[in-house]
């Protein structure tokens, strides 16, 4: 890791960051709410508010959610990712990570539905989000409860095409805690990297040491206190502010024995074509604690990017710009993938049948990204998971494709 002189960090904060504007006082902080919207879109289940057991007419409209999406933002949000886009760098050297969101219960087909998709994954560390218990002890099943309770077979691990499993997520607890320990036994018995439940996980790829943390916003299951530690931080609360106290700590903990810093984060609103300000604040204060990469899954959409500027002054915050300071003063780049969407999944609209297989490489901090995009598909054994660009003589493919190319960005494309 380069260490830049002390004298250079000095001049940096005497002649760039006095100009800077109160983080308070511009966006995302700062910016203009969405007018006219349908009551659905306004819904949204991770700000703990209500209940879908007991507020019936809500949970109507949180229905409506999932099938229409909200696919607008407010105006700033609109006018920063379209600056943003350009400014993504392609892949360069270093550890290449290969990222997925959300791997959910499919209901068939366990140990082949991502075999089609599997050599997207090219990356030196491949890393995604387990979004159901596997469970030898209970039966394969999706129960509404108010809302989905998952449990998938075992079998379904045999075919994951990752290293790395984040397992702390709303449904880590569908099946109970016995359940959830059946799963990290046969999560075990498999040989993957764990991380979420209990501890983090750090790895060593190529020489680089890189820390796996990860959170979660909360559990399905409103009245339960896990008996585990499961890492959940209210992340969706919007009064009062979240405590990131315990998160900045851990990252901070993390930085001093690594190299690198991937943060895993299960948050963000479900259904909505781009993070929510609220999350990008969020976001900067955790690369400002150390955090090089953070990886959202959980709005089971695909949301744009950020390239986040550490300490450097002459990058100044606000629309168009990701931009922080932190206290040890280095130099760096992060970045932030809010929703890579699902990868596999029974959900019935287009966006979220697509999701993203992103890259990023570090050496030691961001170099640079990449993106391919994978769509759920009826395939001769059942759902698969399936590359999209072998799909686009099909108008609907197509036009997804055409969509998420505008939404993310042609250029860093793989």
């Amino acid at each position: 890791m380069v260490r830049l002189p002390p004298l250079f960090l000095i001049g940096l904060a005497g002649c760039g960051f006095a100009r800077w504007p109160d983080p308070s006082e511009v966006y995302p902080a700062v910016y203009t709410p969405e007018e006219d919207l349908e009551p659905y879109e306004e819904v949204r289940w991770e700000t703990g508010t209500w209940d879908p057991t007991e507020d019936l007419d809500i949970a109507a409209q949180y229905l409506l959610k999932s099938n229409n999406h909200r696919p607008g933002a407010p105006v700033e949000s609109l006018d920063h990712f379209e600056a943003m886009r350009p400014q993504l760098p392609p892949l360069a050297g270093g550890v290449e990570l290969s990222l997925v969101g959300d791997v959910m219960w499919i209901g068939e087909n366990w140990s082949g539905f991502l075999t089609p998709a599997a050599d997207l994954l090219d990356g030196d560390l491949r890393i995604g989000n387990l979004e159901t218990p596997t469970s030898a002890l209970h039966p394969v099943e999706t129960v509404l409860q108010g809302l989905p309770a998952f449990n998938a077979p075992p079998e379904m691990l045999d075919g994951l095409p990752l290293d790395v499993l984040q397992l702390n997520n709303n449904h880590s607890l569908d099946v109970g805690e016995d359940g959830l320990t059946s799963t990290l036994e046969e999560v075990d018995a498999r040989g993957y990297v764990r991380t979420g439940i209990d501890r983090h996980a750090f790895v060593e790829v190529d020489g680089q040491r890189i820390a796996l943390l990860a959170y979660a916003w909360g559990l399905n299951q409103l009245d339960v206190t896990p008996e585990r530690e499961l890492f959940l931080v209210p992340f969706g609360h919007l009064d009062p502010p979240v405590d990131l106290s315990s998160v900045r700590a851990e990252i901070a903990a993390a930085r001093e024995d690594a190299d690198s810093v991937v943060v895993l984060l299960h948050w963000g609103f479900e259904y909505e074509y781009y993070p929510d300000p609220h999350f990008m604040v969020l976001a900067r204060e955790l690369v400002a604690a150390g955090a090089d990469v953070l990886v959202g899954s959980g709005p089971h959409v695909v949301q744009p990017p950020e390239l986040c500027h550490v300490n450097r002054a002459e990058h100044v915050p606000g629309i168009g710009t990701c931009s922080v300071r932190s206290d040890d003063g280095e130099p760096r780049t992060a970045a932030v993938l809010y929703s890579l969407g699902n990868f596999g999944t029974r959900m019935a609209r287009l966006p979220a049948q697509v999701g993203l297989v992103a890259s990023v490489s570090l050496d030691p901090d961001v170099t640079g990204l990449g993106w391919q995009a994978a769509a759920t598909v009826d395939g001769a054994n059942g759902l698969e998971v399936v590359p999209l660009d072998g799909l686009t003589d099909e108008p609907d493919y197509a036009e997804e494709a055409e969509r998420l190319d505008a939404h993310l960005g042609a250029h860093w494309r793989r």
